[in-house]
């Protein structure tokens, strides 16, 4: 069983980190069907709407995840009173299938339960297999489905 220890990003960090978070958004709204440029535009449309004032955008959290000296991964997470919500949780692509996502998404668990939450909830898309098996392991339950069809 791994352990992770959530570090908060710095403002330096942050910038980078949100590109790379977007483009990876909006990779996944294209896996979903979407056009790319469409879901690039979706994507910058999300993140300015979620973080009009970047890092500092109120009741949001933003760390990567270290174990040792190491980072192996990251966590966005927002508190709104006693619920929190996770918005993008990855694990680097080297460190995958060795427990990680599920160090991070426990740490997650603590520092919410820690701050005052009750409850934690999070998206993720359909197609997403690997991460729908952990959050169902996790003991996450299905609140609502999105759906659509080609035309």
């Amino acid at each position: 069983m791994v352990e992770v220890r959530l570090e908060p990003m710095t403002e330096e960090q942050f910038g980078p980190w949100k590109a790379d978070a977007e483009a990876h958004y909006a990779q996944s709204v294209t896996s979903s069907g979407v056009p790319a440029e469409a879901a690039a535009a979706e994507a910058a449309e999300t993140f300015a709407r979620l973080l009009p004032d970047g890092a500092g955008t109120a009741g949001h959290h933003f760390w990567y995840a270290c174990e040792g000296d190491r980072r192996v991964g990251f966590l966005w997470l927002k508190l709104t009173g006693t619920a929190a919500f996770v918005y993008d949780i990855a694990v680097e692509q080297d460190q995958r299938r060795k427990g990680y996502g599920r160090a991070i998404m426990e740490a997650a668990d603590r520092w919410s339960r820690a701050n005052g939450a009750a409850t934690i909830g999070l998206h993720v898309f359909a197609h997403n297999h690997g991460a729908r098996s952990l959050y169902e392991q996790l003991g996450y339950v299905e609140t609502g489905r999105k759906m659509s069809k080609d035309l």
